[in-house]
């Protein structure tokens, strides 16, 4: 903390989130207890926005954009700060609030990736700030932004609208098993769908006369496996078929695949994805068949940004991370018991975690420390966070809700983020956003470093929706054109 004034105004946020905080909780509860999926957060979303405008915040509703996203925002002028709020959950991950699988809801969604604690994080720190606003501590605006769909990357619906434009800066958290600086990259990522007809014919007794759509299909996934060798080494490819026809005599003359290409840069991912749409062209020309393609969605790579990295540590070193009863620790260790020591270890390599502190971790229950990992790694996972960061300067951190080494996307993750454990990650993360923003919203010279290094990486690029690039390479390719969902 520079000063006194810094001082008081950061003690001002901590002290109106420390007061709230049951509020807090009893949000992230409530959502936990009601998970809702991508593009149906229809109670998650009025609970926030409920909350938010009885705390005296101007709400835009953006129905009209997407469904149940919004803003709740306090204050005037510049500088303007974002805050990435979500609380979509999972399908398949209800799960019980203890150290052994049980679903709370046979076949239930559950909130494997923590979202509901997430938003209600970053939302208890606009409230932080609100206070410190009120009090003529701060200058400027915070933005709360209810983001829904993260998991099917919901983001670039209101990045394509301008929602995001006009920030100065924007924050983005995440639950996890560490209390670090999230300084990684991601990939960027798009999913298409790709269809094939052809012509239905007996299998047996004329399947001359028959063009099969499943044999394009087919090829296709061969033919991705070929290009595996002529890729960027951090690219991915991934499918499955949604459709191989209806009975084994008959000739499919429909069949269909989802497939996601994943880069490190969305500028490296064009071109690998144009070469991936040819080989499905060339498979239809092989069988006979045609094939058109639906882009489903697509998200940018994230551009991390050290000026902001650092400001988050130093509030991170600042504030003590939360204390832990002897009850919540066994809760850990039970919980940690259920993944082997190497599914723990690839967890946290794969985070950009080096390989000695990867071993001293592994040697602890819950993170009680604070790190600074990831600089110049960039995970193979995917977030819409990434469009953000292509709009304006934005950084990232995480806190430990989990015990050491439990992946998100596990039935582990859910239990520990309905637990006291994964609120007490929560209310510690809405301190370290609080205080951040009060840094980023006083310190100009910070704010200008921050653009600096932003404009720097973006490289004079203009930011365009995946769904826009696809069209373009679509006109680009060849006289087939996708629709878009």
């Amino acid at each position: 903390m520079k000063n006194r004034g810094d001082s008081m105004g950061k003690e001002l946020i901590i002290a109106a989130i420390e007061n709230k905080q049951r509020d807090f909780i009893r949000i992230a509860e409530e959502i936990w207890k009601n998970p809702e999926l991508s593009y149906h957060e229809k109670a998650s979303s009025a609970l926030q926005k409920e909350y938010l405008r009885n705390a005296g915040f101007r709400i835009t509703e953006l129905d009209a954009i997407q469904q149940y996203a919004f803003i709740a925002e306090w204050g005037s002028g510049a500088p303007v700060i974002g805050l990435l709020g979500e609380f979509d959950a999972l399908p398949g991950l209800s799960q019980k609030v203890q150290a052994t699988q049980e679903e709370l809801v046979p076949g239930g969604p559950g909130h494997g990736c923590g979202h509901n604690l997430l938003g209600t994080a970053l939302l208890g720190a606009a409230v932080g700030i609100k206070a410190a606003i009120d009090a003529g501590k701060l200058p400027g605006t915070i933005r709360y932004f209810g983001a829904p769909a993260e998991e099917q990357l919901g983001k670039p619906i209101l990045a394509r609208a301008g929602v995001f434009s006009g920030l100065d800066a924007a924050f983005g958290y995440h639950p996890s098993d560490l209390n670090t600086v999230a300084a990684f990259g991601t990939n960027a990522s798009v999913q298409l769908i790709f269809r094939f007809h052809g012509s239905p014919a007996h299998a047996a007794q004329v399947p001359h006369l028959g063009r099969s759509a499943l044999d394009a299909l087919t090829l296709t996934q061969v033919g991705v496996e070929f290009l595996r060798e002529h890729m960027p080494s951090g690219a991915r490819i991934h499918y499955i078929v949604t459709s191989g026809g209806l009975r084994a005599n008959i000739v499919p003359d429909y069949a269909a695949g989802d497939f996601q290409v994943r880069s490190p840069r969305m500028k490296e991912l064009v071109p690998l994805l144009k070469r991936v749409i040819d080989v499905a062209r060339g498979a239809a020309l092989m069988t006979g068949t045609t094939v058109d393609y639906q882009v489903q969605h697509g998200c940018y790579d994230v551009l991390p940004n050290k000026i902001m990295s650092d400001l988050l540590y130093e509030n991170l070193k600042a504030l003590p991370p939360p204390a832990y009863t002897p009850e919540e620790l066994d809760f850990c260790r039970k919980l940690s018991n259920t993944m082997t020591i190497d599914q723990k270890r690839n967890t946290l390599l794969m985070l950009g975690v080096d390989a000695v502190s990867t071993e001293n971790l592994l040697s602890q229950t819950v993170h009680e420390g604070v790190g600074y990992w990831g600089q110049g790694w960039t995970i193979p996972a995917s977030t819409d966070v990434g469009d953000v960061s292509h709009i304006t300067p934005t950084a990232q951190a995480y806190t430990a809700t989990y015990p050491i080494g439990i992946g998100s996307h596990t039935w582990q993750a859910t239990a520990a983020s309905g637990s006291t454990v994964g609120m007490k990650g929560m209310v510690y993360a809405s301190k370290i956003f609080g205080c951040a923003c009060y840094d980023l919203m006083t310190q100009k010279e910070t704010l200008a470093k921050a653009r600096a290094e932003w404009e720097a990486a973006i490289d004079g690029e203009t930011y365009v929706a995946a769904e826009d690039l696809l069209k373009k390479l679509a006109e680009d390719g060849g006289s087939e054109t996708p629709s878009t969902s």
